[in-house]
């Protein structure tokens, strides 16, 4: 535990408990055992590591955004990007609302990103839309860390039935 000692030359500074210390030094060696005997599956800490320092480009369309399907309640918006690398985890995302002006809702869907295609699909369902109504939407993806892919795209539209 940290503790604010007074100096003698009346400065605050922080000491840590020699206890502390112990225990620090006592997790780094149970963390090092565990990771040399193989108890943490090998690749684990990827998607941490890869989300910690951006490594990817930005992504480009290659199809989309599109309206795949829509109900009276509902509509699924798909698109296709150049695999935009980074984690493995990824998000499709559509910012939507009834004013092109105003797109203050949001829909996500999750993505596993596959290293060995050269594209990657979104598909985002927006549920509990109101019947007969023109939507309006952009679409952006984002990796594990919410962090955007880089896509770029005009407002576009949809109508719920």
């Amino acid at each position: 535990m940290n503790r604010v000692v007074m100096t003698q030359d009346g400065r605050d500074e922080n000491c840590i408990e020699e206890s502390d210390v112990t225990l620090m030094k006592s997790f780094i060696l149970t963390l090092s055992f565990v990771i040399i005997a193989g108890l943490i599956p090998r690749g684990f800490a990827d998607d941490a590591a890869m989300a910690a320092v951006p490594t990817h480009k930005a992504a480009q369309l290659t199809a989309g955004p599109e309206l795949e399907s829509a109900t009276d309640t509902s509509a699924i918006i798909r698109w296709t990007t150049i695999n935009p690398g980074g984690t493995a985890l990824h998000y499709g995302v559509v910012h939507y609302g009834t004013d092109a002006k105003n797109l203050t809702q949001v829909a996500q869907s999750p993505n596993r990103r596959n290293p060995t295609n050269p594209d990657m699909i979104f598909r985002v369902r927006i549920l509990r839309l109101s019947s007969n109504t023109t939507y309006y939407y952009k679409v952006e993806s984002t990796g594990a860390t919410g962090v955007s892919d880089g896509v770029s795209i005009s407002v576009e539209t949809f109508k719920t039935q």
